[in-house]
């Protein structure tokens, strides 16, 4: 006899009191605004924000915790709510507690992978915002032909 792992997802509705769901997203500036927190964390913290079509927020997904100056986490992770809650525009955001806003090589090379394979699942990657500590950055105004 084997065992077989049966997976039951379940998508609850909770009615919070909160600033975030609802806005339209347009600009890093109000992603930079909303998470301006994680500025003050000491561990990288890798954050997926999920869009509707009209880019308004659905909800956002802690996805990672990492290290002082590195977090580890998989396109499939960084898409999965958006999979599985049908949604087609997702926003990526992470920190950096050095306070230096500026992307590595590596947060470039791995936004080209999770765009890659977004695109593939039909879904947008609108940007990904980069928090330091007064200030942040917006790859698709730094690097605008990887979100092309």
């Amino acid at each position: 006899m084997t065992t077989l792992r049966e997976i039951d997802v379940k998508y609850r509705f909770k009615e919070v009191d909160c600033d975030i769901t609802g806005k339209c997203v347009t600009q890093p500036e109000i992603i930079a605004k909303l998470f301006d927190y994680l500025k003050l964390e000491t561990k990288e913290v890798f954050i997926v924000v999920n869009l509707t079509k009209q880019h308004d927020i659905n909800c956002f997904e802690v996805v990672a915790t990492g290290s002082t100056d590195a977090v580890s986490v998989r396109p499939a992770e960084v898409l999965r709510t958006a999979i599985i809650l049908n949604l087609k525009v997702v926003m990526l955001i992470h920190n950096h507690p050095s306070g230096h806003s500026e992307p590595s090589s590596a947060d470039i090379k791995f936004t080209q992978t999770v765009i890659e394979a977004a695109r593939l699942l039909n879904i947008e990657v609108l940007d990904h915002v980069v928090i330091g500590l007064n200030q942040f950055s917006s790859m698709k105004k730094s690097f605008p032909y990887i979100f092309d």
